[in-house]
């Protein structure tokens, strides 16, 4: 399934189950009025752009190595530390971490409230294409035959 089918299926998904769902507690909590489907769609977006940019590191790290353990490894180790960086590096006094971390650009900028942010989607969409730009780099000057 491509990215952009996942994310279509996801904002489908959503504007579904909105109305049907009770998100009262969510909306209340969250301050959100309404969300509405543009607001969905660019959530869906940055869900797409973020999974990308981990796909892009795994599709680099394989390309590197040519091992699966590796990719496995290097992906997971990433996704934890981009979450604790964004998560807990302020609380840590190194808040300047969060802006290493992925997950500052898919969630900081809270697109069910704010809608879409270009910023966020351009750097998401750097770091995925340097990804694949260093895995091909790495991947042309590999020798496959040992």
């Amino acid at each position: 399934m491509s990215a952009a089918a996942l994310g279509l299926a996801v904002w489908l998904g959503m504007i579904a189950v909105r109305d049907a769902a009770d998100l009262t507690a969510v909306r209340d909590a969250a301050d959100l009025t309404a969300v509405s489907p543009l607001q969905f769609a660019a959530q869906c977006l940055n869900l797409v752009l973020f999974t990308l940019v981990f796909a892009a590191l795994a599709v680099c790290v394989g390309a590197a190595t040519g091992r699966k353990d590796a990719v496995v490894a290097v992906t997971a180790t990433a996704g934890v530390a981009a979450y604790a960086a964004h998560t807990f590096g302020a609380k840590l006094g190194v808040a300047w971490t969060q802006w290493f971390s992925p997950f500052h650009y898919y969630l900081a900028g809270d697109p069910l409230r704010h809608g879409f942010r270009w910023l966020d989607a351009t750097i998401l969409t750097a770091t995925a294409l340097t990804f694949v730009a260093l895995g091909v780099h790495r991947f042309d000057r590999r020798d496959l035959g040992r």
